[in-house]
């Protein structure tokens, strides 16, 4: 890959994020619930869960030790 590449494959995923959120714009807030409430369903049923208040904090840490040490 060149530069050229490089900014036309950049390129590109900047289109289908711009799709993408004409595509959120125009959902129903109804279609958008129906959406999360599918995914959550999906999550559950491959055995995730969001309600792991230990991992939650676990990867919070990770993400201020990550924003402590860059800097930010």
């Amino acid at each position: 890959m060149n530069a050229d590449d490089v900014r036309a494959y950049k390129r590109r995923w900047e289109l289908v994020a711009e799709v993408e959120r004409g595509e959120l714009e125009r959902m129903s807030p109804a279609q958008k619930f129906a959406d999360l409430a599918m995914l959550v369903g999906v999550a559950r049923a491959l055995g995730g869960s969001a309600d792991d208040d230990a991992e939650t904090e676990q990867v919070r840490g990770r993400w201020n030790l990550l924003a402590e040490r860059m800097g930010v």
